[in-house]
């Protein structure tokens, strides 16, 4: 584990965390803003997905508590809003996020990744690696369930965020996992990807792609680890010796 406390958020992200939630985006009640999943500021890679899961808040519709909380929630923080929080609680929003593979991470999503990062000498358990999102608010529905207008407001809010974290934090290699990212990230982020030699394994192909942003690698892959059918453990060592020769390679 990553052992050594956070710094207090840049100025940047502290902005971030305060900026109230999309009204009619179905961004879970009491959530706050999930600027990251670790530290940016001491990775090296960084892995990034659509937007927080539920889960990461709430399990059968009760907030997690105690030694289960993952992050700052308006009533553990005892706001209505974040949006006039003193510096006190910004940073302990701020802190839940850097610390999280610290605390109670869900391990059983992020394990799948991590098999990824250990093909490129990364992890999130050494601060090593982040994991980032398109979007910073927690939704229910997940992403695909909402309406393609709620979709398209938190990607033009949340964006212009995840480019500036891009841009300001010494990131060298950006992961993408599944068709969805990729697509999100050609439309929003303007990264041109090139197609690389498919990996393949039994029924389960993925399409696997390379670009640069912002003067980082990008690597990418159609095929979502965690919910496409017919993922195995072949095929998950067979992307991941890819992942390897590609990133030596850049």
């Amino acid at each position: 584990m990553n052992s050594a406390a956070p710094s207090p958020p840049p100025a940047y992200v502290g902005e971030r965390i305060k900026r109230v939630p999309p009204a009619d985006c179905d961004v879970m009640p009491t959530s706050t803003p999930v600027v990251s999943f670790g530290d940016p500021g001491g990775a090296r890679v960084a892995t990034l997905g659509l937007n927080p899961s539920r889960i990461e808040f709430e399990e059968r519709g009760v907030e997690l508590d105690g030694r289960l909380r993952r992050f700052e929630t308006l009533k553990s923080l005892g706001l209505a809003s974040l949006a006039d929080a003193p510096d006190d609680l910004v940073d302990r929003v701020w802190q839940r996020c850097a610390s999280y593979f610290d605390g109670n991470p869900y391990m059983k999503w992020f394990s799948r990744l991590e098999e990824m990062l250990g093909g490129v000498g990364a992890s999130y358990l050494d601060g090593s690696a982040c994991h980032l999102d398109l979007s910073q608010w927690a939704t229910d529905p997940t992403w695909n369930g909402l309406q393609p207008t709620a979709r398209a407001r938190l990607v033009s809010e949340d964006v212009p965020f995840l480019k500036e974290q891009l841009r300001r934090e010494e990131i060298a290699l950006l992961l993408l996992n599944g068709r969805s990212v990729l697509r999100e990230v050609v439309s929003h982020l303007g990264v041109t990807l090139r197609r690389e030699q498919d990996v393949a394994d039994g029924s389960v192909n993925a399409s696997v792609y390379t670009g640069t942003f912002a003067g980082m690698r990008v690597i990418g892959w159609s095929t979502n680890l965690q919910s496409s059918f017919g993922v195995t453990r072949e095929f998950r060592q067979k992307l991941r010796e890819r992942l390897a020769e590609l990133a030596a390679a850049a």
